[in-house]
């Protein structure tokens, strides 16, 4: 893909092999959804091909996009898009342009299947948040172009790197982000390797920012298990008002790591990242957990455990999808707040089982996407608090 200024074009080359037949091919335009649209951001597919062959598509709402294609189960088909993307200015948003600084996540089209359920197309969200779901990929080779002068930072670790054109692969990825941008970087050779750049004219350091990342990872990792990517890399932007999280990458917003937002969005490499979940569907799953996860890091849980801040309107209310969370300013509280408190409530009973069932959660559900049935079979210790908000019925 080629970045300039706010216009991104690229090519998409995807193989993908349903776990059931199919009639049609499903992606997602998450960039032109309606809140970023109204901020100036626009995204089409502009040519399909499959199996070699160019094929009609049509666009059956601002966000997908459908493709007649009748397919067997375990039958590979490969798949090519090209797309263009337009970035809006001054947006608090995951695609982005202010100057020669550039971002987006979720910029490509995104194949939009789940193994066991077949196409996700729930509606977009108009809350900061995601209603996205996707499956993990091999990402064999992620090429970013560039104006001379920039620095390129993506998901993945680096293949190779020249002055215009970045190439980036993983083994195993959900989605990916890119930031491109005359950043100042620092880099932390550790057990997790971390790279953090800067837009200028922001206050960050980011020596400063990639030692706190480094010691929020030890945390996070004694806890969780193993880093699930080869490296994190950090890109800090304007306009943007907390943090984004995608594998391996996270674009985030000015001075963020002196609040829980750095934390909680390391936290979701392992949960959206590593332990997948439908974010339309059951948003909880990942977002109570990375709540979670920042709580014990910061000492801070005895403000999510009591259900005196909880307005009466959210309280059970954990476990609803995105479209209930549409128009309520309550969300942050039901899902984040509430679902943080029920974990931290839990393990308050029995830390060393909760710590080691939890563990067991996240490696029995590594590399899938998730279900709050799989939440009650691993984590069992949680299930009566899970339930009296509303997280886990029957």
């Amino acid at each position: 893909m080629s970045v300039a200024g706010r216009h991104v074009t690229g090519t998409e080359r995807l193989i993908f092999t349903p776990d059931r037949a199919v009639g049609q091919l499903v992606f997602r335009l998450w960039a032109a959804a309606p809140v970023a649209a109204r901020r100036g951001s626009a995204q089409a597919v502009t040519s399909v091909a499959v199996n070699g062959r160019a094929r009609p598509y049509s666009r059956t709402s601002p966000t997908v996009v459908r493709i007649p294609w009748a397919g067997r189960a375990g039958t590979a088909i490969t798949i090519e898009l090209g797309f263009t993307l337009t970035l809006p200015v001054g947006a608090n948003e995951r695609w982005g342009n202010r100057g020669t600084t550039s971002w987006f996540a979720s910029g490509m089209p995104l194949l939009a299947w789940e193994v066991g359920r077949g196409w996700d197309v729930e509606p977009p969200t108009t809350q900061f948040a995601e209603a996205s779901t996707s499956e993990e990929m091999r990402l064999e080779r992620l090429t970013v172009r560039h104006a001379r002068g920039l620095t390129a930072l993506a998901t993945g670790g680096p293949v190779s790197s020249t002055a215009t054109t970045l190439v980036t692969s993983a083994p195993s990825v959900r989605d990916v982000a890119v930031a491109v941008g005359p950043f100042r970087t620092a880099s932390v050779a550790g057990p997790v390797p971390v790279t953090v750049g800067v837009t200028p004219g922001l206050p960050d350091r980011p020596a400063v920012l990639a030692a706190e990342t480094e010691a929020y990872l030890r945390a996070h990792v004694a806890r969780f298990g193993p880093f699930p990517y080869q490296r994190v890399v950090i890109a800090v932007l304007p306009d943007i008002s907390g943090g984004i999280e995608y594998p391996g990458m996270i674009l985030l917003g000015t001075r963020q790591d002196h609040d829980a937002t750095l934390s909680h969005e390391l936290g979701h490499q392992w949960f959206y990242g590593l332990v997948g979940d439908d974010q339309a569907r059951d948003p909880w799953i990942d977002e109570a957990f990375a709540t979670y996860a920042e709580a014990l890091d910061r000492g801070t849980s005895s403000s999510y455990t009591s259900f005196s801040r909880l307005p009466l309107a959210v309280r059970g209310r954990t476990g609803q999808p995105m479209t209930y969370w549409e128009g309520r300013p309550s969300y942050y509280l039901g899902v984040y707040v509430q679902g943080a408190g029920a974990l931290l409530r839990a393990r308050a009973r029995d830390p060393r089982l909760f710590d080691a069932q939890l563990r067991c959660y996240v490696a029995h559900n590594a590399h899938r996407i998730a279900t709050p049935a799989d939440v009650a079979r691993d984590l069992t210790l949680a299930v009566p608090e899970l339930r009296r908000v509303g997280a886990i019925r029957g």
